[in-house]
């Protein structure tokens, strides 16, 4: 009986001790970090380290999770059902103002969308808009506050166009069966249309308001104040990565046709109608606060958000 308890208390000692050095060595980042993201070329700082297997070579194990909206994106981070989204700045200050606890904790792009016509259009300006219908990404789409606030500079209100939210694969070819008369959308969907025939650019987002703010990085208050070293890792590889998508344009075309399953020709052009960030520095915030302000005169937030509000800075705030 004695040899038993010693027994027992032997096994005992082994399993605390195993136990313990898997806490020493097992990696830092154990956890899952599921990211939502839209299918477009703004998250390509995402798409190009995961290709490289940035994340995991730095001891983090991240899965990417494609989501179809951006209103989407900010109630899966909302509920936990994913960790940090890539997403349009208007659904994450819209989310914020509803009191979704999430933050932006760092910037992703600023312009990067279009206006798309029929080839042999007879719409040959915004002011031509009026009375047709329209396809967007979604309701609370940047894009849609785009369309909006070009079409206020020629007297045109959403009641004298008719938009129709349409998936944004499905976009290109509603306008290609004359389903709908234009479209506005985010790259590559814009740059596909004239390289496939589809459509003609009628204007693009930074002739709209010049380098207007697009896609933002968030995450919950919770995962924030819960998990701040892997987040922390996890942006830094995001600036780094905007880095080498600035720097090195061929190659990010060439993985991002892998990822979206696009085409390379069309994933170089479309670049070249991007401008990647990856800082909430005061510059950005700023420029977020400007376009904060059309959205309240269009009436897609009805209070007013400060930086504070709306930004976490402890992360890529410089």
């Amino acid at each position: 009986m004695k040899h038993y308890k010693l027994l027992i208390l032997f096994i005992f000692i082994l399993l605390l001790i195993a136990g313990s050095l898997w806490t020493f060595f097992a990696p830092e980042d154990q956890n899952v970090i599921e990211v939502g993201y839209l299918p477009t070329d703004h998250s390509a700082a995402l798409l190009v380290a995961k290709h490289n297997k940035t994340y995991e070579n730095n001891g983090l194990n991240v899965k990417t999770v494609q989501i179809n909206s951006g209103s989407n994106i900010v109630d899966a981070v909302a509920s936990g059902d994913v960790d940090i989204g890539y997403v349009g700045i208007t659904p994450a200050m819209q989310g914020i103002s509803k009191g979704i606890p999430i933050k932006v904790v760092g910037s992703v792009n600023m312009v990067g969308s279009g206006i798309v016509v029929e080839p042999n259009s007879t719409i040959t300006s915004p002011a031509d808009l009026k009375g047709k219908s329209i396809a967007t990404p979604g309701v609370s789409s940047i894009q849609q506050v785009l369309l909006l606030y070009e079409l206020q500079k020629y007297n045109i209100t959403s009641e004298d166009v008719d938009l129709i939210s349409i998936n944004v694969y499905n976009i290109p070819s509603s306008l290609a069966a004359h389903k709908v008369d234009a479209y506005i959308s985010y790259e590559p969907f814009v740059s596909l249309a004239p390289y496939e025939g589809i459509g003609n650019v009628l204007i693009y987002s930074n002739d709209i308001i010049k380098d207007h703010p697009c896609c933002v990085i968030i995450a919950s208050e919770s995962f924030i104040k819960e998990h701040p070293q892997e987040l922390d890792k996890f942006l830094k590889i995001h600036q780094q990565t905007t880095e080498y998508v600035n720097t090195h344009p061929n190659e990010t075309a060439n993985i991002i046709d892998q990822e979206l399953t696009t085409n390379i020709e069309i994933e170089a052009l479309s670049l070249q109608h991007i401008t990647f960030v990856s800082s909430v520095n005061k510059s950005f915030q700023n420029n977020v606060l400007k376009f904060a302000k059309i959205e309240n005169n269009l009436g897609y937030l009805n209070t007013t958000l400060t930086a504070n509000d709306i930004f976490d800075t402890q992360f890529l705030g410089n």
